[in-house]
């Protein structure tokens, strides 16, 4: 297509008029845009000379609009021409790509602190869970128990502190009762004060004035699951007549 087809075939008005084919505005447009002093020189409004001398959209069924020359060119001629500018319209255009490229990053922005505050939830609530079956475990193996059988045992007692159980029995399951029986022959006394100790722990009772029987023993007996999982200090201190105490023996029992 050149100036003169054009001339002839009133290429322009049959444009304007969307009468042209497909073909024909597409090859019109290229002429425009390769030939800006042409397009200057036509009589068509303003809007329109600054679209013709635009790059085709990719996407464009005729290069430089949207849909076919008819629906555009009457599109273009709706709008008037005073007040136009087309740097204005090229900035607005920037400015709008400018926006969605702003969405966009606020978009992904919140997407990742979403997914990083699904990561920190999902993380507690595994740890919560965690902590919840520790506690459920140790009140189980802390709560009274009914004892299942009895079991006597005999102790001697030792005049230091132990470092290791002298009856080490582990954690009994099923609970027993057990029916200690400490050797007292070996002293003066008849009435004793009994301290039980956690050894990682604090104190856990504390007998007083508990007398020898006839076969000069002190007797305890006690649930093996009244305590919990740990190793106990017995400490043992004879009661004099007037109620002072002089250390006897100890005893360790592990229950762990």
């Amino acid at each position: 297509m050149d100036r003169k087809y054009i001339q002839d075939e009133h290429i322009v008005e049959r444009y304007l008029s969307g009468d042209l084919t497909v073909r024909e505005a597409r090859e019109f447009e290229k002429y425009c845009l390769e030939n800006a002093a042409f397009l200057e020189s036509m009589p068509i409004p303003v809007r329109l000379k600054a679209r013709l001398g635009r790059r085709p959209l990719e996407a464009s069924e005729t290069g430089v609009f949207q849909a076919i020359p008819s629906s555009a060119t009457r599109a273009a001629l709706e709008v008037g021409e005073e007040g136009f500018d087309v740097e204005e319209e090229q900035r607005g255009s920037s400015a709008s790509r400018g926006g969605s490229r702003m969405l966009v990053t606020v978009l992904t922005v919140a997407l990742i602190a979403t997914t990083s505050g699904m990561i920190m939830f999902g993380m507690k609530a595994r740890t919560a869970t965690k902590t919840v079956t520790i506690v459920k475990t140790e009140m189980k193996t802390t709560q009274m128990q009914a004892a299942a059988s009895k079991q006597p045992y005999r102790l001697q007692l030792s005049r230091g502190k132990p470092a290791q159980p002298t009856l080490a029995l582990g954690w009994l399951q099923p609970p027993e009762l057990l029916d200690l029986y400490f050797d007292a022959t070996d002293g003066k006394y008849n009435q004793f004060q009994v301290t039980i100790d956690k050894v990682d722990g604090g104190q856990v009772m504390q007998i007083r004035r508990l007398t020898r029987d006839s076969n000069k023993d002190v007797r305890l007996a006690f649930n093996s699951s009244a305590f919990g999982p740990g190793n106990y200090l017995f400490k043992f201190e004879g009661v004099d007549w007037r109620g002072q105490l002089d250390e006897v023996g100890w005893v360790m029992l592990g229950l762990e």
